[in-house]
């Protein structure tokens, strides 16, 4: 806290001021934080002679994370430096688990948390302004000096380290992410019950100085409040040689999970169990399936090739829906029609994976498209939950590379089914994940729901669908 010691002084004759000015009148003071005026249910008050202002406010306003847990009355705030924990009536605070005594005690006035000032300007280094005429309280980050960048310490005792992570951050609603340095990956997630667990091991891992930082009783815990997902999180140093990071998802009991990677992220996207998407499914060879045959890609003539894959076919079935019938089936359908339509323009043509009820190995599907040195790919699926109400089409990608082209194809797609729109979303699928060329996958609806697979199955719907498909594609290459 040396930073703010040339504070102290003007602090102390600040808020002496204020809080007489406050008795004497009663003054509801207006808080702003850099120029900006905070809004909460609850305005700063005057306590005791010390001004107090809901942390949350603050902490929020600064970007900075805040729980409550309910179970111990304490608000905890990490400030990109400490780890500060308040709890209900106690004057004494606990920043890195060292204790720091408070002007007044943490309090609640309507579900609003509120802490001095003083303790929150000298904890999170802000410069405060108070402005008489306007009775008003101004609060301004602190510029900090530029840091020259450095790539965090890797333990000597862990030579085989190829990673470390520099930050896990939630967004309070259903994503959480990891951000890391060099070379990250995680292990086949491990399902633990009571509570409701789910535990993901990123070997070769450590943490950034930075987080290490953070670290209390060798972890680091957030509990997340009112969130039908996640209760809690936490990550540690698993094991130190070799080194195993480790994060911890408690979760609810019907919380599923999408897991997506990036270059220097990698992000869980939470959502209802029975609303996971189910990834196609790589069974084991068969000898008596024909091989893929290899198309050779023609030379540099202007042509656009496009390869469109059939989802499942042969003994995969794919999705069964409500009507008995499969997706393998509107997946074929729809794939045909593309090509057709494909095939009549001058400049482009189509090649697929599978042209009937066969069955192609997923890694031969992206072969396909590697060896053809497509332009484009554009993987056709229809999908299923348990639940049968759910409804809607949405649209995967793997690669940064590919969203513009699935963005493209997706609004169409919602103009050709008329259905919810689930959005683009990022998704693992090794069809989209291992081509190189912009590749997306569709998920033109849900079969389990009995609306949308009446429209799937829909032979004008599909001429629509696939209009719309060849039209998406036409605009994001830009031909007429």
């Amino acid at each position: 806290m040396k930073r703010f010691v040339s504070m102290l002084l003007f602090m102390s004759v600040f808020f002496t001021m204020f809080a007489a000015v406050g008795h004497a009148a009663q003054i509801v003071p207006k808080l702003y934080l850099n120029g900006q005026p905070l809004t909460s249910d609850v305005n700063p008050q005057i306590v005791n002679e010390s001004t107090i202002v809901p942390v949350r406010t603050i902490s929020e306003g600064l970007g900075y994370p805040i729980e409550w847990d309910n179970a111990t009355k304490t608000v905890t705030v990490y400030n990109g430096q400490a780890v500060i924990k308040l709890k209900l009536n106690d004057s004494v605070a606990k920043v890195n688990d060292q204790q720091v005594q408070m002007d007044t005690p943490a309090s609640i006035v309507k579900g609003t948390t509120l802490v001095p000032l003083r303790f929150i300007g000298e904890q999170f280094g802000l410069d405060f302004e108070w402005k008489q005429a306007e009775k008003e309280v101004h609060i301004y980050e602190k510029p900090m000096e530029p840091e020259v960048p450095t790539s965090p310490e890797v333990p000597k005792e862990s030579e085989e380290t190829t990673g470390w992570i520099t930050q896990v951050s939630f967004d309070g609603i259903s994503s959480l992410k990891i951000n890391y340095a060099g070379s990250v990956t995680t292990k086949e997630p491990l399902f633990l019950d009571n509570p409701k667990r789910i535990v993901f091991d990123l070997p070769n891992t450590v943490y950034s100085n930075e987080l290490n930082n953070l670290f209390a009783k060798g972890q680091v815990e957030s509990i997340v409040a009112d969130n039908p997902f996640l209760q809690k999180f936490r990550y540690s140093l698993f094991s130190n040689s070799p080194s195993v990071a480790r994060l911890v998802l408690e979760v609810s009991e019907d919380t599923g999970f999408i897991m997506s990677e990036s270059v220097g992220e990698i992000r869980f996207d939470l959502l209802p169990a029975n609303e996971v998407p189910q990834e196609p499914i790589e069974p084991p060879p068969v000898v008596v399936d024909p091989p893929v045959t290899e198309p050779v890609a023609p030379a540099d003539d202007g042509i656009f090739d496009i390869v469109i894959d059939a989802g499942h076919g042969g003994k995969d079935p794919g999705a069964i829906s409500v009507l008995k019938r499969t997706e393998k089936e509107f997946n074929l359908s729809i794939a045909l029609k593309i090509q057709a339509l494909l095939n009549k323009e001058t400049n482009i043509m189509a090649h697929l994976t599978r042209s009937d009820d066969t069955f192609v190995e997923l890694v031969d599907r992206v072969k396909f498209a590697e060896d053809l040195k497509a332009d484009l790919f554009i993987s056709v699926h229809a999908n299923r939950v348990e639940n049968f109400s759910v409804t809607g089409t949405e649209t995967f990608y793997n690669r940064a590379a590919s969203k513009p082209f699935a963005d493209v194809i997706h609004k169409h797609l919602l103009a050709a089914t008329g259905l919810k729109n689930r959005g683009v979303k990022e998704g693992p699928y090794k069809v989209i994940r291992e081509t190189t060329m912009p590749a997306i996958l569709l998920e033109a609806g849900f079969l389990s729901n009995k609306t949308d697979a009446k429209l799937l199955y829909d032979e004008k719907v599909q001429d629509r669908i696939a209009s719309e498909i060849v039209a998406g594609i036409k605009e994001y290459l830009k031909l007429k």
